[in-house]
């Protein structure tokens, strides 16, 4: 019989290897534990306590969510992809949240990106203007880039088997209801989607 130590020590390697890459230097970071300590947990010379163990995991599944850019300014005249490249700075292929402002920064539109803020984002800003506009004002905007003043993104870590985009997503329609969004999110309970069993 494998003893609760032996648990809590192959539980440790176990999140080292699965969701800090392998690395003890980014686990050390995340977990606040130093380096030498958790390399103690690895090789079983000490064994962590069970709200240690618990408290790793849960720094291990929580996603990291990170400012991409906030109030960025934006100008439809100028080039859409050279302006992207600036304000997503490397979170391009990133799962997240985006914020469209008009120029009095209002929140006009929320988007969430299941695999790439670039991808959804372009989408979203070439997308036609669903508003509706008095007869007075002969050439209204097309499409909503032309209503856009400023971006903000955030990179909101996927997880294996969560949609926490979407969640997030879902809480800050709620909140706020930006015009040119259709529908408020639904708040539902976070269930992990269950993989599929192979034979």
């Amino acid at each position: 019989m494998i003893s609760k130590a032996s648990d809590n020590n192959a539980t440790i390697r176990f999140a080292i290897e699965h969701y800090f890459d392998g690395n003890v230097s980014q686990a050390a970071d995340r977990t606040g534990y130093t380096q030498a300590q958790i390399k103690r947990w690895i090789k079983d010379e000490i064994t962590p306590r069970l709200v240690t163990v618990r408290y790793f995991m849960l720094v291990a599944l929580i996603p990291e969510f990170k400012i991409v850019c906030e109030h960025h300014p934006y100008d439809y005249k100028q080039s859409m992809t050279e302006q992207l490249k600036k304000m997503l700075n490397g979170h391009h292929d990133a799962p997240g949240i985006y914020v469209f402002y008009d120029s009095l920064c209002e929140p006009i539109y929320l988007g969430k990106a299941n695999s790439s803020l670039k991808t959804e984002v372009t989408s979203a800003l070439n997308r036609s203007v669903s508003l509706s506009y008095p007869k007075s004002i002969s050439s209204p905007p097309k499409k909503v880039k032309e209503l856009v003043s400023y971006i903000s993104a955030y990179d909101v870590a996927g997880k294996e088997h969560s949609d926490y985009p979407k969640h997030v997503e879902s809480l800050i329609l709620r909140i706020n209801k930006p015009k040119l969004n259709k529908q408020s999110g639904s708040l539902t309970k976070v269930i992990p989607i269950k993989p599929e069993l192979k034979d």
